[in-house]
């Protein structure tokens, strides 16, 4: 089992104490992650090259006799052949990932279906290309982290030399780790054909994640493990896999309790980097850095979330850098600050000026960072155990323990995860409609008794009850209510005595309900006489009964 140090590949500077020290804690934590499954690709030898005619034939020489070359002339008009394997297309769409590629044309043809397929146009069987080499002024998949075997190079002729060079390194079959689980119970994003949360969606730079109406779907041949849709998810519906969350959290956790019982009075600076992005500009400054600024590497920068990143803090870091070097995904970038925002809002209602929270995108502010404060005098001992949604409240549940303050409730930005429903009593008539659809079982009812009930530790503020509610009788307040003896305690919102049928006796709907009911029938043809207009408040059955029984029902 390879050490956290032996996984980031870092050689640390050793020639202070406070050095060596950072070294031998970072050389003893075991890191081993649990494998997951793999996700397969099968690439062949077709490339479509996007490109006018003459600099598609060149990048068809450069390629080589051993690619199969097909060229797609961007034409305004025209979707016709130019040659054995070079169309023009007019409206080209373009989807797909590594060995499964398609391009369809915009334009139907006599009706043929087949025609809009460009591949089959083209003469492939499968009508499935293999890589593409995007020249066009605009690139044919928009997605800010393009797929797998697409290469969009514009008129960059080093980005174009880089496609030449690997595509043929990419034919074969190839395999990646599965980043992500989906658990659709938990999920928040549809209930009952209502929209609700869409932050997956909106978070994915990779366009990977899709909304099937109730609940979302994942292409895993998209996905390429940026994490933001991990940190954005209010539920823990979808969930990191390599690593798995609580195992860094976990990795976390130790390396923090192991540098402070060995650091002494020193203060401890977390830099939080990636492979991708951080790892070899780290690696270039690493015996720059200094003593007290402690290197930590995650999968993907917009995993961390607020789970990882309070956890920290709470475990006694003073101070976090995030390091989010360009290019980065916007889509990383807007799921990254909302949180640190969030965080660094948290902090300041607290007074916990103790604690800073930075996002860099040089290491010059670390390296060039005065020196380490104090190590905290307490910090938090929880076991990162259980889903997001609790994490997240321990660590800053414990925050607000060392705070002068100690507050017990906190007031939070708008669209966070945590929250409460304020209701209208005077308009709600208990229909449960909100109860129904609510995906984290925050809002119940009240069994025999007409009530509403809540929930605040289980609210998502998805805002699915809102939308549900026929009165508008609901809102969403976004905070954080840190007093579980309350938070975690099923709240009457409102409740009322059962309205009892005026024929039989039996309770069927509520008060409100019937005087709601009564109100909106008011003058209809159906119960203008005083007869009918009782049966609204009878049960079904007594209402059958009266309507067989009475006259005014004959003719």
């Amino acid at each position: 089992m390879p050490s956290y140090l032996e996984t980031i590949e870092l050689d640390l500077k050793r020639n202070t104490p406070e050095a060596e020290v950072r070294y031998s804690v970072l050389s003893s934590i075991p890191w081993s992650p649990t494998p997951t499954t793999n996700v397969s690709y099968v690439a062949s030898n077709r490339v479509l090259v996007i490109a006018e005619l003459e600099s598609g034939e060149q990048i068809e020489s450069q390629l080589g006799e051993r690619i199969q070359t097909f060229i797609a002339v961007p034409s305004e008009s025209s979707s016709s052949s130019i040659g054995p394997n070079a169309w023009q297309v007019a409206g080209l769409e373009l989807e797909g990932y590594l060995g499964r590629f398609s391009a369809r044309l915009g334009d139907r043809v006599d009706g043929e279906e087949d025609v809009l397929d460009l591949g089959r146009l083209m003469g492939i069987q499968n009508g499935l290309f293999d890589h593409v080499i995007d020249c066009g002024n605009e690139a044919a998949i928009s997605a800010a982290i393009k797929p797998p075997g697409y290469y969009y190079v514009g008129t960059d002729p080093a980005a174009l030399e880089v496609a030449i060079n690997q595509i043929p390194d990419l034919i074969g079959e190839f395999e990646k780790p599965k980043f992500f689980d989906y658990n659709p119970d938990i999920c928040a994003h549809g209930r009952s054909g209502i929209s609700g949360c869409q932050r997956c969606i909106e978070a994915c730079p990779t366009d990977a994640i899709i909304s099937i109406g109730e609940q979302i779907e994942v292409n895993p041949h998209l996905c390429q493990g940026g994490g933001t849709c991990t940190s954005s998810c209010p539920s823990g519906a979808i969930s990191y896999l390599y690593p798995k969350a609580e195992e860094q959290l976990e990795l976390a956790r130790q390396l923090i309790r192991d540098l402070r019982a060995a650091g002494g009075n020193t203060g401890i600076s977390l830099l939080i980097y990636d492979n991708e992005h951080g790892a070899d500009i780290v690696r270039q400054h690493q015996h720059a850095l200094p003593d007290h600024v402690i290197p930590f590497v995650v999968e993907e920068i917009g995993a961390a979330g607020l789970d990882l990143l309070a956890s920290c803090l709470a475990y006694g870091v003073s101070q976090l850098f995030l390091f989010v070097p360009e290019p980065i995904a916007p889509q990383v970038k807007n799921s990254l600050a909302r949180d640190v925002t969030l965080l660094r809002d948290v902090l300041t209602q607290l007074e916990l000026a103790q604690y800073s929270l930075e996002v860099i995108d040089a290491l010059e502010p670390v390296i060039e960072g005065g020196a380490s404060s104090s190590a905290l005098a307490r910090v938090a001992t929880f076991a990162p155990i259980g889903n997001k949604r609790n994490i997240i409240r321990s660590a800053i549940a414990f925050l607000s323990e060392v705070s002068a303050q100690q507050p017990a409730l906190l007031a939070l930005p708008e669209d966070s995860i945590f929250g409460r429903v304020l209701l209208n009593s005077e308009t709600c008539t208990l229909c449960m409609g909100c109860v129904s659809v609510c995906p984290g079982s925050a809002l119940e009812a009240g069994g025999e008794t007409p009530a509403l009930k809540f929930i605040e530790a289980n609210c998502l503020q998805c805002g699915i009850c809102t939308s549900a509610c026929p009165e508008s009788a609901l809102e969403l307040q976004p905070r954080l209510n840190l007093d579980p003896s309350k938070s975690n305690k099923s709240l009457v919102l409102k409740e009322e005595e059962p309205f009892r049928c005026v024929s039989c006796g039996k309770p069927f709907a509520t008060h409100a309900m019937i005087n709601r009911m009564t109100e909106k029938l008011k003058g209809h043809w159906m119960f203008d006489t005083p007869a009918a207009a009782n049966r609204l408040r009878m049960c079904e059955d007594c209402r059958v009964a009266d309507m067989y029984d009475r006259k005014d029902m004959i003719g």
